[in-house]
């Protein structure tokens, strides 16, 4: 997908305050991310243009004296300034895996599968008030595993693990309170997560710290009453929640998923067909029993609002869709309870992000070999993802932008000359995004086009339009001299 030039301007201006310690290098680091903003699939030498500018940004990502934290902090800053300006922000937590197939492991770090990689955790900042609009990373850390995971070794208990704040079930935690600490100056925070942040003593902090969250309940087992009842037997979760009254119902359309084929991948996530599905919302507060592992000063027990989001008669064969989530926000009313479902949506606007940065930014096809010099680039391609993302929102919920905003005159010249769908004379952002899939062989059937798609189609635009251009150039008459 191609930045138009205020994106380009907007994602370079992120690095202008960065203490490199030498105003050149700071000025270095917006060049070489302004030159990624302006072909973020590509590879990097068709993203640096030239032999001198590839130079640079090698010698620019492995220069010991450019560290990552500084790069880190002026996005932080920058986001964290736009959040200010929002007011009302969503903060969506994340881990995902970062692969290097190609390179050391003892370099870069294990992954459970034995190849190098390491371990994301992102906190992304999102506009309350414009829905799934991405404002910038404020917080980031990676995990690098020192060796691979053994079959059947021992994993840390937990209450080994809840009184080590490095570890990396702390991960989360560490990422709300420098969030926190970023955002002060907003006037409304609220913290997503998914099922892995299902965790007792996170949730006893984040009402401590005043953190307001909604966590997707990973254990449905969890001993849990009532909370006005405190004579009431412990009940799981799960049962508990069951018996809540339903105070609306909403129909939605459920996207087709695939089975994985690694073990254990679709009991979270089971494989479903594409349908229409009508969902019952129902609030409870209850009262969770503290887990043995845990002890004084964490209290005994904990009160917290539970949001249960159940399909009424799935089809047969079809697991019903069912999510329950932990809250801080009120469910005094039907519109708060919907409310909090909409927040919890908006946490899918961070597996996009992950899908830009991988795919869209090609961030794990970059070639690099240390780690120093990976970690470097990463910072420098988290705001091209947040700005590809911006972009493909904007085609996707502003869909009457002029295309002219998405891609350049040229490209849409080819579009209409060789693209597989039509374009009209003054085309929008969605009708250019929906071509640019065509071209990489997306069917208009399978709804929304994905990055793998979107990006397949802008590589082979690029293509095309590189020999549009020697075309025309070929064809166009040599000029005479002026004195004949």
């Amino acid at each position: 997908m191609q930045l138009s030039a205020d994106s380009v301007e907007r994602v370079a201006r992120d690095f202008a305050g960065a203490q490199l310690g030498d105003p050149r290098r700071s000025r270095r680091a917006q060049a070489i991310v302004a030159q990624l903003a302006r072909n973020p699939g590509g590879s990097l030498p068709q993203s640096m243009g030239s032999e001198a500018a590839l130079e640079g940004v090698y010698r620019f990502a492995n220069n010991p004296r450019v560290m990552t934290k500084p790069l880190a902090k002026a996005h932080a800053d920058a986001t964290a300034r736009r959040a200010a300006d929002a007011q009302s922000v969503i903060v969506d937590h994340d881990t995902t895996d970062c692969t290097f197939p190609d390179l050391a492991p003892d370099e870069i770090g294990y992954l459970p599968t034995g190849k190098a990689g390491f371990f994301l955790h992102v906190a992304l900042v999102l506009d309350a008030s414009c829905w799934r609009n991405p404002l910038g990373v404020v917080h980031f850390e990676t995990i690098h595993r020192t060796s691979r995971s053994k079959t059947g070794s021992r994993k840390r208990a937990g209450r080994e693990t809840v009184v080590d704040e490095e570890s990396e079930g702390a991960r989360w935690w560490r990422g709300i309170q420098a969030a926190g600490q970023a955002l002060s100056h907003c006037t409304e925070v609220i913290h997503v997560a998914d099922r892995e942040s299902d965790s007792y003593e996170l949730m006893h902090r984040c009402f401590e710290g005043g953190h307001r969250f909604v966590f997707r309940a990973r254990v449905t087992s969890r001993r849990t009453r009532t909370a006005d009842d405190a004579h009431a037997a412990w009940t799981p979760l799960s049962k508990l929640a069951a018996t809540a009254q339903g105070v609306l119902e909403r129909s939605v359309m459920l996207s087709a998923r695939k089975a994985k084929g690694a073990p254990g991948m679709n009991r979270g996530q089971p494989p479903r067909h594409k349908r229409r599905a009508v969902l019952r919302f129902a609030a409870m507060r209850v009262e969770l029993r503290r887990p043995q592992y845990l002890h004084d000063p964490v209290p005994k027990t904990l009160s917290v609002n539970v949001v249960h989001v159940v399909e009424v008669d799935a089809p047969e064969g079809q697991p019903p869709v069912e999510w329950l989530l932990y809250t801080s926000e009120q469910i005094d009313s039907a519109e708060s309870v919907a409310r909090i479902v909409d927040i919890y949506r908006d946490r899918w606007t961070i597996e996009e992000f992950n899908c830009a940065l991988k795919t869209g930014c090609a961030y794990e096809a970059r070639q690099f070999e240390s780690r120093h010099a990976l970690l470097n680039v990463l910072v420098l391609s988290i705001p091209v993802a947040c700005e590809l993302l911006t972009l493909r929102s904007r085609a996707r919920d502003a869909p009457e932008t002029p295309a002219t905003e998405v891609l350049r005159p040229t490209q849409l010249e080819v579009l209409r000359a060789l693209g597989p769908r039509k374009l009209p004379a003054a085309p929008t952002a969605r009708e250019a995004l929906w071509a640019v899939a065509g071209l990489g062989g997306h069917l208009k059937r399978n709804g929304e086009p994905g990055w793998n798609i979107l990006m397949r189609g802008m590589r082979t635009l690029l293509d095309y339009e590189r020999a549009w251009s020697a075309g025309k150039l070929a064809a166009a008459p040599t000029a005479l001299p002026a004195n004949l």
